[in-house]
């Protein structure tokens, strides 16, 4: 007999997702493709408890580990990122064959005094993907540790690329100038590259505004090398594609949320769905914006949108999403320190119930599928002694 937690794991996550593909949006909400068909036995994930791992803080050369990010390669090795304090420092990286069995970790993004020594430029946040070609682009944030946001020619996005599945890295490359955090890199299927990051700089500079914050996008068409917009100084304006309005200062000014973004693909011509957290007054919210033809059109400084959106549907923070070959999206997301999990339709926009898989406690995790029917899952777990990373591998189980 499976053990109380196996069953616990193997609990239904999404009443036929399969039929949920496409479902209608109406009132905000997606209404349930499966409820005309209630019979269909549904997909579940469960935690493969002989392959889980962790990595401890002696291993990791740091007692603060935090934010780590697994890609698989093309390979099929796997590249582990993690930076070494909460907020930023350090940018480390790992690779295995096995999930198991992790190279000695190297710096990636290191640190490095600036201004005469009179501060220090920082990495955090790091994100990957491996393009279409094999190669894999590295984005960070950097930024001044005294001066963040207060100096925005000293914060940034960093990119690095490997060519030979992460063995070596090139150069640290900028490619967009001003304050920010938690890019994610993706890739269309034509190619063209995406990088999403919490855009807070403009409203910062231009009205002087504080905890107003978006989603802005730069894109490139030759895997990294140049960028559009080339964001360089004032107004440190990227594309913007998603803010959900909260609320108006006493100063007249607007409040923004949306921020931490993570992309999902839903159709070639040009289909993606956008996870986001948003902050409200009492916690976070996981919403959802949707374009159907790669976000055609540049919202304003003050322009709530897009149109297409599920706004606060989940209590969370920090998602990111990953799809299975045969159609059914996940999400991934923080909510009172643990890590939770749906599974849901092709398109992300509707999911089933949360579940829990990894046992520790902490915050800002992602996953990444390595196989057919295959999720690596990870995420800190924030110790007193020294922080861990958690390493589960989540089965999809079909009827």
């Amino acid at each position: 007999m499976p053990s109380p937690e196996r069953r616990i794991a193997r609990r239904h996550l999404l009443a036929g997702s399969a039929a949920a593909i496409g479902a209608p949006l109406i009132g905000g909400a997606a209404v349930p493709a499966h409820a005309a068909n209630p019979s269909r036995r549904p997909a579940s994930l469960e935690l493969d408890e002989s392959r889980y791992v962790e990595l401890d803080a002696d291993f990791l050369n740091t007692q603060t580990a935090h934010y780590p990010r697994i890609k698989r390669m093309r390979d099929g090795r796997f590249l582990l990122l993690y930076q070494t304090s909460q907020h930023s420092w350090n940018v480390y990286r790992t690779i295995s064959r096995d999930l198991k069995r992790w190279a000695e970790p190297q710096l990636l993004f290191a640190s490095h005094k600036i201004l005469d020594g009179a501060d220090d430029q920082c990495y955090a946040t790091a994100d990957a993907r491996v393009l279409d070609n094999g190669e894999i682009l590295a984005v960070c944030s950097f930024r001044a540790n005294k001066r963040f946001s207060t100096h925005m020619e000293l914060d940034g996005l960093m990119l690095r690329r490997s060519t030979d599945n992460g063995n070596i890295w090139g150069p640290e490359q900028v490619i967009y100038v001003g304050a920010n955090w938690e890019p994610f890199v993706h890739q269309t299927p034509t190619g063209e590259v995406q990088v999403y990051f919490t855009h807070s700089a403009p409203k910062r500079v231009i009205e002087n505004t504080v905890g107003s914050t978006g989603v802005a996008i730069i894109r490139s068409h030759d895997r990294g090398r140049t960028w559009t917009p080339h964001v360089t100084d004032y107004p440190y304006a990227a594309d913007r594609v998603a803010q959900q309005y909260v609320r108006t200062a006493d100063t007249g000014v607007k409040i923004f949320t949306d921020q931490m973004p993570s992309a999902l693909q839903t159709h070639p011509r040009g289909g993606i769905a956008l996870a986001m957290e948003s902050r409200l007054v009492d916690g976070y919210r996981i919403s959802f914006a949707y374009t159907r033809q790669n976000w055609p059109d540049r919202l304003g400084l003050n322009e709530p949108g897009p149109a297409e959106r599920q706004d606060n549907i989940f209590r969370g923070a920090a998602p990111y999403l990953a799809r299975f070959p045969s159609g059914e999206s996940v999400l991934a997301y923080n909510l009172d320190s643990r890590q939770h999990v749906r599974l849901g339709d092709h398109d992300a926009r509707e999911f089933g119930d949360s579940q829990v898989f990894l046992p520790g406690n902490g915050f800002w995790g992602s996953i990444e599928v390595a196989g057919p029917r295959q999720l690596v899952t990870t995420m800190a777990n924030v110790r007193p002694d020294g922080n861990k990373i958690m390493i589960g591998v989540l089965d999809l189980i079909k009827p």
